[in-house]
């Protein structure tokens, strides 16, 4: 939270800089993470995920989702099944008992299922995903799904609604 933000014109105010090593699959994806950054064309989140995969070369994309979430997991799994090979698994995945792990129920049901995010990264560690995104988990959640991922995981905003212009297409490829 400095004020002065000397870093944007070349001052190495840090003594991290000299362990940095940006080779191999880091430094090719902070060159593409750098085009996208810099590139003028305004692009949604699933846009920049589904070129940044493609150009890295990533054929399997995972999907972790929460049960509310489930249209907007489809809407995503359709674009981008249509350049990757897309695996998904829904948080209530495995239909563990809320009560045999201690978990207090929030509704009067003779079984309610809890989420199960520690499951739903390794069913996809199994598919071997490339790259896994995060729909709608809460907070927690997504957290334990980072951390068990053997995937890099990046989470996805609900905010926008997924969709892959005409234009973009020619990108992806």
């Amino acid at each position: 939270m400095c004020r002065n933000k000397e870093c944007l014109v070349g001052k190495n105010c840090s003594v991290i800089k000299s362990g940095l090593d940006y080779s191999g699959k880091n430094l090719k994806s902070i060159q593409m993470s750098a085009w996208l950054e810099s590139d003028p064309t305004k692009r949604t989140k699933l846009e920049e995920i589904a070129i940044y995969s493609k150009r890295l070369g990533y054929r399997k994309i995972g999907i972790a989702f929460c049960i509310e979430h489930e249209r907007e997991a489809r809407r995503v799994y359709d674009i981008l099944s249509r350049y990757f090979e897309v695996f998904s698994v829904c948080c209530k995945v495995c239909s563990l008992e809320k009560e045999s792990l201690g978990i207090r129920k929030t509704d009067n049901l003779e079984f309610e299922a809890a989420c199960n995010p520690i499951g739903q990264a390794l069913l996809l560690n199994d598919d071997c995903t490339d790259l896994n995104l995060m729909l709608g988990l809460k907070t927690g959640y997504d957290i334990l799904f980072a951390e068990y991922s053997e995937a890099p995981s990046i989470t996805l905003p609900l905010l926008e609604l997924p969709y892959l212009g005409d234009s973009e297409i020619d990108l992806i490829k």
